[in-house]
């Protein structure tokens, strides 16, 4: 006789790929999906019964009072995001100053890399978020508090920047970034992002966590075990994929990176767990979203994680 089966949604990382496999008697099946498919499943349908979701979009979802989600301390995807910030190759500003009194571009306010975004310019450069008017782009996954200087707009946003309606852009992936260099339109506003990210290590601490494994309430209640079942397999999923060293045998230097880059973080950039490196992190997220007026009131990291999770830890 089978015991139970799960599978769980989520992007495709070098550190997840041994992650299928049997974990205190369930079977785990890991889906590797586009991760804006997942997103826009838990938002409009509720999909997924556990899957990979934004963290910023679930702390909103508490704050609104979601009480059929849960998180589990696994945070499968970590990024910096000094380089999200993007302006024309002949503007006139110059670094994260000059974008007071600017109006900037982001596709969708809410999401984690907008969010992480403003924290880091205040933080970083004093340069709060307010100081800035807002456009959006298409349908927004939550609505703002008001107070927040921003109007949502049915245009392409990079397009706008090109043809100067909107001073800078937010966001990930513009599209320039595709072509090749010398064709490029468009520029980071933070000319030397690495060191402006290796700066906020030393000065902070925080690699930024952006997303969080989540739970269904009937799938818990289906698999009571299912959150540490769940935690045991990305822990050890990650502990093969740092024992590899993948990447390091394809890239020039790879390996000389690595070490430099371990070294920098303590042995582990992508720690699992509550731990008080990972509180800070999820804590200070959640302060952004409380100051830019996303969610109605300050959120604590424990009433985010399921009790049982809150010790999980990956030596144990």
């Amino acid at each position: 006789m089978t015991g139970p089966k799960i599978d769980i949604y989520g992007g495709d990382y070098e550190h997840v790929l041994g992650l299928s496999g049997i974990h205190e008697g369930i079977e785990i099946q890991y889906v590797i999906r586009p991760l804006l498919e997942i997103f826009e499943g838990v938002l409009n349908n509720r999909t997924y019964e556990a899957c990979e979701f934004s963290l910023s979009n679930y702390i909103m979802l508490k704050d609104r009072g979601a009480s059929w989600l849960h998180a589990v301390p696994i945070f499968p995807y970590r990024a910096f995001r000094h380089s999200t910030l993007y302006v024309r190759q002949d503007s006139p500003l110059r670094g994260p100053a000059d974008l007071r009194g600017r109006l900037v571009g982001v596709p969708d306010y809410s999401m984690t890399a907008a969010v992480w975004t403003r924290g880091i310019l205040t933080e970083q450069y004093g340069v709060h978020w307010s100081d800035m008017r807002w456009v959006a782009s298409g349908g927004q996954r939550f609505s703002v508090l008001s107070g927040v200087p921003l109007e949502v707009v049915d245009r392409d946003l990079e397009a706008d920047l090109l043809e100067g309606r909107i001073d800078a852009l937010l966001t990930p992936t513009p599209r320039d970034e595709m072509k090749p260099a010398g064709e490029r339109r468009l520029r980071s506003l933070i000319a030397d992002v690495q060191k402006a990210e290796e700066d906020y290590v030393r000065d902070y601490g925080v690699y930024p966590i952006n997303h969080v494994i989540v739970i269904r309430e009937d799938a818990l209640a289906r698999l009571p075990n299912l959150p540490h079942a769940l935690f045991q397999a990305y822990a050890e999923s990650k502990a093969r994929a740092y024992k590899r060293r993948l990447g390091t045998t394809l890239m020039p230097w790879g390996m000389r990176h690595w070490n430099k880059v371990f070294d920098q973080f303590g042995g582990d950039p992508c720690p699992y767990g509550l731990t008080p490196l990972n509180r800070s992190v999820v804590q200070r997220l959640a302060d952004f979203l409380y100051d830019q007026k996303l969610i109605s009131k300050s959120a604590q990291v424990d009433d985010l994680f399921l009790p049982e999770t809150r010790q999980f830890s990956e030596s144990s």
